[in-house]
């Protein structure tokens, strides 16, 4: 049964690395993963300085460069409203968590806070836990969403097989499934075990 929720927020809810290539000058969509190069790994300043054929940034350079504005205006990804929506289905709205990972920055977790605020509903708006160490709060009956693997691992090992959700993006595991049915199917299969479950503790 799953009772409490942790939901990810960039490249989850919104398209981040995306819209951060796009910022430093890479010529890609804002929105479209499609346009990251093959094989791409999660380090998002080696993914620019490949796109921009010359080694511009070191990680900490990339992550300096951008501004609480710029946190707080990435767009969202189309499956960010059902998401949650099927969120809310599982678990009811107060037991939804928005799980983010910041920067050393002030200006990034301010820029989060902001998007938050603009994009999700009002029920929502100080729901949410800036740390990178989301496998605290992992246990049997709490679910992650997230696109990170590294992430996921941890939740799951940390939970004693907490239940973990992996978002397809490129760098991960998942990243040839189509986004849409695997989260159609992933959502469908725990919707209909948390209706199996309740009908058991009725029955």
């Amino acid at each position: 049964m799953i009772r409490r929720i942790y939901l990810d927020l960039d490249d989850v809810c919104n398209t981040l690395s995306m819209y951060f290539l796009t910022l430093v000058g890479c010529k890609v969509s804002p929105t479209d993963y499609g346009d990251l190069p093959a094989g791409s790994v999660f380090d998002l300043a080696d993914i620019a300085n490949r796109l921009l054929g010359e080694q511009r940034f070191t990680r900490p350079s990339f992550w300096e460069f951008f501004t609480r504005d710029d946190w707080a205006s990435v767009p969202e990804t189309p499956e960010f409203p059902w998401l949650l929506e099927q969120c809310e289905r599982l678990v009811g709205r107060e037991n939804i968590i928005i799980a983010t990972s910041p920067t050393k920055d002030p200006d990034c977790a301010a820029g989060k806070v902001q998007w938050i605020q603009k994009h999700f509903p009002p029920w929502m708006h100080r729901q949410y836990a800036i740390t990178p160490r989301k496998w605290l709060f992992a246990r049997p009956d709490a679910l992650l969403v997230d696109d990170s693997e590294a992430n996921t691992d941890l939740f799951e090992r940390a939970g004693n097989d907490g239940c973990v959700v992996l978002v397809p993006r490129p760098w991960n595991k998942l990243g040839h499934c189509c986004m849409s049915l695997y989260l159609v199917e992933c959502f469908g299969r725990l919707l209909a075990y948390q209706g199996e479950y309740k009908s058991c503790r009725e029955s």
